[in-house]
């Protein structure tokens, strides 16, 4: 087995750049897995990436682009991911699951802190203020620690700026840098702003390469500099050039709202991406949820169906992974909060456990616990209980899966119920804008599942979706 996984590992950052060497690599590599591959999931995607190699699918020149763009520590460091992470810590995760009798996540995130150096009009991080804790580099390895044991070898950091903390978190000596070397078998994606990235961080983020930075983009120039800062896209620009020339592995988190969304799925912007290096975008709807939230900003029903059609567009011909957190559901089979199987959930700077950095409640918290499992015992906890339990009940159709924005009555029934404390302490979210929330879920309940049913760009999805209470994909 090992010599399997090793034999992969070395292929991948070993193929040939010459082209059919290359194509004969990839096809190698992908009988292989399926000696390895854990489950039908698995050897689906194999079959899939044998289906692409033959079609020269974007996800092929993907591939090339990432092994001419990138060092070989960064190739290395992403393709152990899928071997150990993916395949293997699935093996662990699906153990624990039929122990425990519920599923386990497959990586959480965790933010750090709540400062930056920047103040983002809608930023849901920037309410909490300057002033807030932050987390240790203990409590981050106690983190890291606990979710190794279910087979993670995965963790988003987000903010709060993170980088702020590269080279020293306050009171230590120690910072962010030390402990993605300490655990140099992790993968890891760290949210940033970008503006702190000078030459020194760039050279030890290539050098580590098990760390990727995800650079926020409003859009172009004004659409950036209009949210985050005079002079702010020069900056973040110049942050991955410096990144491309030391060839780190990077890519880019941008917000959509109802200003810019026409911009961010415009051809020229996802091509602007590729020519600045990016080999991946996270794409997040704005979502009103913190102290301060700006409803004007979230995009209509119909807007959302855009950005649906427009980024499963790039995803299937571009050389760039695109995924949005809300309308790329059917890649996960919907909504992965609240430590559901093999999805996530997140720690704050305060240590408030919470099922979705945009599910601002929690019932358990980090620093009120001597257990050596806090994030176990908060998926078993009553919250996030309530939010699994909406999920198998409201959850029919991939394209609306949150229980925020989709189906928001299940969130507050889950607040309500389980006695979870506001994080944010003020939130409208379930309050002054519940009911104009629920209006929009439902205007988009039933544009998703047109779009779902009856569009046909879903129908490879069918085997998928076969289970009983699952919308078919048309």
């Amino acid at each position: 087995m090992v010599n399997l996984k090793d034999q992969i590992v070395d292929g991948v950052t070993r193929l040939s750049r010459d082209e059919q060497q290359f194509i004969s690599g990839l096809r190698r590599i992908a009988r292989i897995g399926k000696f390895i591959a854990p489950a039908y999931g698995h050897r689906r995607q194999l079959r899939m990436l044998e289906e692409a190699i033959e079609q020269n699918h974007p996800a092929v020149q993907l591939v090339r682009r990432i092994l001419d763009e990138c060092n070989e520590s960064c190739v290395r460091c992403l393709t152990r991911l899928f071997v150990e992470h993916s395949w293997e810590g699935y093996r662990r995760r699906r153990r624990l699951r039929e122990k425990l009798g519920h599923g386990v996540p497959s990586f959480i995130v965790i933010s750090p802190l709540a400062a930056c150096n920047l103040h983002c009009s809608g930023c849901y991080a920037g309410a909490y203020g300057d002033r807030e804790p932050h987390l240790t580099t203990s409590d981050i390895e106690r983190l890291i620690e606990e979710v190794r044991q279910w087979g993670c070898r995965f963790i988003t950091i987000s903010g709060g700026e993170p980088t702020m903390f590269w080279r020293r978190i306050p009171g230590e000596k120690r910072g962010l840098r030390d402990v993605f070397r300490t655990y140099d078998d992790m993968m890891f994606l760290m949210y940033t702003n970008g503006t702190l990235i000078d030459d020194e961080i760039a050279a030890e983020v290539a050098e580590l390469g098990n760390i990727s930075p995800a650079i926020s983009l409003e859009g172009f120039g004004e659409d950036t500099d209009a949210r985050r800062g005079e002079g702010v896209f020069d900056r973040v620009v110049g942050a991955m050039e410096r990144l491309r020339e030391h060839r780190a592995l990077f890519g880019a988190s941008v917000t959509y709202t109802s200003r810019n969304w026409e911009t961010v799925t415009s051809d020229e912007f996802v091509e602007m991406l590729i020519d600045y290096g990016c080999m991946y975008a996270w794409y997040f709807m704005y979502i009103p949820v913190g102290r301060d939230p700006d409803l004007s900003l979230m995009v209509t029903p119909e807007q959302r169906r855009q950005v649906a059609l427009t980024t499963w567009r790039w995803l299937t011909s571009r050389p760039i992974f695109v995924a949005d957190f809300w309308n790329s559901g059917p890649l996960t089979r919907g909504c992965i909060a609240a430590g559901s199987a093999d999805g996530y959930l997140h720690v704050t700077h305060r240590g408030d456990i919470c099922p979705c950095v945009f599910m601002m409640y929690s019932d358990h918290n980090l620093h009120e616990t001597d257990s050596e499992t806090p994030l176990m015992d908060a998926i078993e906890g009553q919250l996030f209980r309530r939010i699994r339990e909406g999920q198998e009940t409201k959850q029919n159709n991939p394209l609306a899966p949150c229980q925020i924005v989709d189906h928001p009555e299940v969130l507050k029934q889950a607040v309500e119920t389980s006695g979870a404390r506001d994080t944010q302490q003020g939130q409208k979210i379930l309050t002054e804008l519940h009911e104009e929330v629920m209006q929009r879920a439902q205007q988009w309940r039933e544009i998703s599942a047109q779009l779902w049913t009856q569009s046909g760009i879903y129908r490879g999805f069918a085997d998928l979706y076969s289970d009983d209470g699952w919308l078919r994909p048309g």
